[in-house]
């Protein structure tokens, strides 16, 4: 016997004897001592059924090769266990063969056929049976639901592709539609926009004729406008010149004046030494009246004494208002102001009579101190409502011949500090977009360069910082307190210095406003605020230097000389 053999049968033994144990013992692997018997007779029964069935086995091995089929080895098995026969054991055996389909050995089912199913088994096995029948029924019926859901489901998508394909032919009807009134309305747009631009560009040629015209009308206004300026510039300088004219007929007539009571007044002083001592005599001799009253023997005496000193009294009286009479003329023959102040004063106490309109005369000289005071003090200032102020006061007095002088330096101070006014003005109503364009310029105008150069060095910027443009549109971009146009508003002459004066002339000097105003209309305005501002500030210059003090207007009439300015006008009278 081969070792293959021996392996084979070995192994069935060891099969025969496990199923034995499973018949006999409580427990597969283990047999008890007194589970041996039953174990050993149940291993003797199956012996001797194996000799039987391998006698029926070898009567179905025709070819004697120790093998059969499945059909026989079902009817083998279907013969020997008969109504006990398990189609659920024999479905579980095929299921488990190691090659299912090839020849069976007598060796692979001894142990089955000797393992007869009891009916406890048949019973479990006709339960289970029954148990997958239900099952399988019920697969079935999941089957057939299942079916009959996917029956229903292609139904639903038979009808939902109706439904997708009827709704994709609405909506491609519906986009072609859509795509007509599309493309009608693309060409009523289409004709309407051909419209619109054709009535645009109508529109458009209008807006440019009418902002020609306006523009033109602007121009126009504005030509008006400086021409109105400048005719009320000459205006101003031809008032000024006639009330200069005026003011030397004045002077003139006062000097005659002066001279006539100069020659009627030439005795004033000893009049007036002759009227103190006959002041003084009166005194005394209402004195003496009063001594004679005490020295009286009797009562004749005593009253002739009074009525002597009652002429005293009355004398002293007449000759004291004499004495102030003639030392109010002496005031006015020598103007003296503090004199004038006193013989006033003292001829308001003693409520005297103006006969020889002197009193009249001598307020009159003290007015005109205060007139020339005011008109002094404002020309310092600088104060274009208070020097209209004080001229209108010495106008209003008929003053102008007693400061002739002062009056023309007034008048042509007036004219400046009007013209300054104006020009800032403009610029005050100059449009931001005017500033704008002057800003705008990459490479500016040499005009335009020098006239804003001009404009902040007089509004106190170093000109180093001014020579490069870019810096200098930062400026003019400027807005709030370091605008262009709040400091040129808030600019004070008095604050510039004469050598940043003469530095802006020189820049302007290469100009005229016409040239500026050719090229820039902004720059045109600074440049005439510019010019105006230089002549304001050589002209406090000159200022300081002559004085305000007029020379002392004595002896025969003199010859005043000036020059009346007003911008590109200049007047000597």
């Amino acid at each position: 016997m081969t070792n293959h053999s021996l392996k084979k049968r070995t192994k069935c033994v060891i099969g025969r004897v496990q199923a034995a144990m499973s018949y006999c013992c409580l427990t597969d692997d283990t047999c008890e001592p007194s589970e041996l018997f039953a174990l050993l007779q149940e291993l003797d029964r199956r012996y001797f059924l194996l000799q039987d069935f391998r006698w029926e086995f070898a009567l179905l091995d025709r070819h004697q090769n120790d093998l059969i089929t499945e059909d026989q080895a079902r009817f083998m098995f279907e013969a020997i266990h008969g109504k006990l026969f398990s189609k659920l054991q024999w479905e579980r055996f095929l299921k488990n063969r190691p090659v299912p389909g090839s020849g069976i050995s007598f060796a692979e089912i001894e142990v089955d056929l000797c393992n007869i199913p009891s009916r406890a088994d048949m019973a479990y096995e006709e339960m289970e049976e029954h148990r997958q029948k239900e099952e399988k029924a019920k697969q079935i019926e999941q089957r057939k639901q299942a079916e009959e859901q996917a029956r229903l489901e292609r139904l639903a998508k038979m009808k939902a592709d109706q439904l997708n394909k009827e709704d994709e032919i609405r909506k491609k009807k519906s986009a072609e539609k859509k795509k007509e009134e599309e493309m009608k309305k693309e060409r009523e747009d289409e004709q309407r926009r051909k419209l619109e631009e054709a009535r645009g560009k109508k529109e458009a040629e209008e807006r440019e004729r009418e902002e020609e015209e306006r523009r033109k009308k602007l121009k126009l206004e504005e030509e008006k406008e400086r021409e109105r300026q400048r005719e009320l510039e000459i205006i101003e300088v031809q008032q000024a010149l006639e009330a200069q004219k005026e003011v030397e007929r004045k002077a003139r007539e006062l000097q005659e004046q002066e001279k006539k009571e100069q020659e009627l007044a030439k005795n004033a002083e000893e009049e007036a030494e002759l009227a103190v001592a006959r002041e003084k005599e009166a005194l005394e001799e209402a004195n003496r009246a009063k001594e004679a009253i005490k020295n009286a023997q009797d009562a004749a005496a005593k009253k002739a004494a009074e009525e002597a000193e009652r002429a005293a009294r009355e004398k002293v009286k007449r000759e004291r208002n004499e004495r102030i009479r003639k030392d109010l003329k002496v005031a006015i023959k020598q103007k003296d102001r503090i004199l004038l102040t006193k013989s006033v004063d003292e001829f308001k106490k003693a409520k005297l009579a103006d006969t020889d309109g002197d009193l009249h005369k001598a307020e009159k000289i003290l007015t005109q101190f205060k007139a020339k005071d005011d008109l002094l003090k404002a020309m310092e200032h600088r104060n274009l409502e208070e020097l209209e102020k004080a001229i209108d006061f010495v106008k209003k007095y008929s003053l102008e011949g007693h400061m002739p002088q002062e009056m023309v330096r007034a008048n042509k101070m007036l004219l400046g500090l009007k013209r300054l006014k104006r020009l800032k003005d403009e610029i005050l109503n100059l449009k931001q977009s005017t500033v704008a364009e002057i800003r705008s310029y990459n490479k500016p105008p040499r005009a335009v360069h020098m006239v804003m150069i001009g404009t902040y060095l007089l509004l106190g910027n170093k000109e180093s910082t001014l020579k490069d443009w870019k810096g200098m549109q930062a400026l003019v971009g400027k807005t709030g307190k370091d605008g262009l146009k709040r400091r040129v508003l808030q600019c004070d002459p008095t604050k510039i210095s004469v050598a940043a004066a003469e530095r802006a002339k020189n820049l302007l000097e290469e100009f005229d406003l016409e040239q500026v105003r050719d090229v820039s209309a902004g720059a045109a305005v600074f440049y005439a605020w510019a010019s105006a501002t230089i002549e304001e500030v050589k002209d406090i210059a000159r200022q300081k230097e002559e004085g305000l003090k007029p020379a002392a207007h004595q002896g025969g009439a003199k010859t005043l000389k000036h020059e009346l300015q007003s911008g590109t006008l200049t007047i000597t009278i």
